[in-house]
């Protein structure tokens, strides 16, 4: 019997090990934490491939792509709804009067968070618009302009379709509500609060001084023919990039040590005070939305599910999210565990799906290490 067999932390170590070693992934940092205290972490493979390699470290900075949309957006509607800020069920067009078409002014927050606005997943802007356009500002006006125009795909309500602009519409209106920049909400509403030092949105024009880092830094992504370059240290989703780096549905970078604080401050406020948001905020955004069709949704995160990207050990009360470029955090508040990997899967190429099959299995690894088997 192999040492693996009997020793679930070191079979977890040896799977990801394996996993940079035949390329279902460059690189990865995974941290695991469970209700006792119990913390694990792992890492392995590369930051970057080319133009050299460089080894992955434990304090390498990702692009967290989708987890913008919980981590950042979500977290911040929340701490407003917590203020009377924001009314979830308010209309966008009484949120924001003339702001809005017809079509999109009847839909509420609530309906952007559990993607049940009836808008379509994504549009490729940059098909329309090169990435060294002269004037930046006036491109992510225009894009936000057309993200505001986009028709509905179905009916609103009428099932789950998981969707980037209903996350850009609503940080939209979240600007628009509080007059500041969402680089910078998130900055006073969730990284000051916590004391994190590592999580930030890099805003092309203008960023925020935490976000000036050298590349070296960051775990590169794709080598982006629309860019003509390796993307490092900048956002990977070309929408995201059109609008500055920063938006609603992704933007976001941050270490694996400093997404985890943020998931077991989650964790706690689910049943004792918090520094981020009330037990009715926390609540609502773990309880089952009355949505149909599609995956079971929170506020703003996907609920454990059938085939999941969490694997088979978490509970049935376990939310979590995933994002494009190899990234996911899943919390369970029945078991009190946490696991936060984050890798490099598109890097140099976005062609490489043997890492979203091998993510559950991962997840699985790190559960049995917890002692979760």
């Amino acid at each position: 019997m192999t040492p693996a067999a009997d020793d679930p932390r070191e079979a977890l170590r040896q799977a990801v090990n394996e996993a940079a070693q035949d390329g279902t992934v460059a690189g990865l940092v995974l941290a695991a934490a469970d209700a006792t205290g119990t913390r694990l972490g792992c890492v392995a493979g590369h930051a970057a491939l080319l133009p050299q390699a460089e080894a992955m470290a434990v304090d390498t900075l990702f692009d967290l792509a989708s987890l913008t949309k919980v981590l950042s957006t979500t977290l911040v509607a929340l701490r407003l709804w917590d203020r009377g800020q924001l009314d979830l069920d308010e209309p966008l067009r009484a949120a924001a009067p003339g702001r809005y078409p017809t079509e999109k002014g009847a839909l509420t927050p609530r309906l952007l968070l559990t993607h049940t606005a009836g808008l379509p997943p994504f549009v490729p802007f940059q098909r329309h618009f090169p990435p060294t356009a002269p004037d930046p500002e006036r491109v992510r006006d225009e894009v936000l302009a057309r993200v505001r125009e986009v028709p509905l795909a179905t009916r609103p309500q009428a099932n789950v379709v998981y969707s980037d602009l209903g996350l850009v519409l609503l940080g939209d209106l979240i600007e628009c509500r509080t007059g500041t920049r969402l680089d910078r909400l998130f900055a006073a509403e969730v990284a000051a609060p916590l004391g994190l030092r590592d999580t930030f949105y890099i805003h092309r024009q203008s960023p925020l001084p935490e976000a000036v880092r050298p590349p070296a830094d960051f775990a590169a992504t794709e080598c982006c023919a629309w860019r003509q370059t390796l993307v490092r240290g900048q956002v990977h989703d070309e929408n995201a990039f059109l609008l500055l780096g920063v938006a609603g549905h992704a933007g976001l970078f941050g270490t694996a040590s400093d997404v985890m604080t943020i998931a077991e401050e989650l964790l706690r406020a689910l049943t004792q005070p918090s520094r981020l948001l009330s037990r009715a905020a926390a609540e609502a955004m773990t309880t089952p939305q009355p949505v149909t069709g599609g995956s079971p949704r929170g506020l703003g995160w996907a609920l454990n599910a059938p085939g999941s990207s969490c694997g088979h050990g978490f509970s049935a009360r376990a939310f979590g999210h995933t994002g494009f470029t190899g990234t996911s955090c899943w919390i369970d508040p029945d078991l009190g565990n946490v696991v936060v990997l984050l890798a490099n899967r598109v890097h140099p190429t976005r062609d490489n799906d043997r890492f979203l099959s091998w993510r559950p299995r991962c997840h699985d690894l790190a559960m049995a290490a917890l002692g979760q088997d």
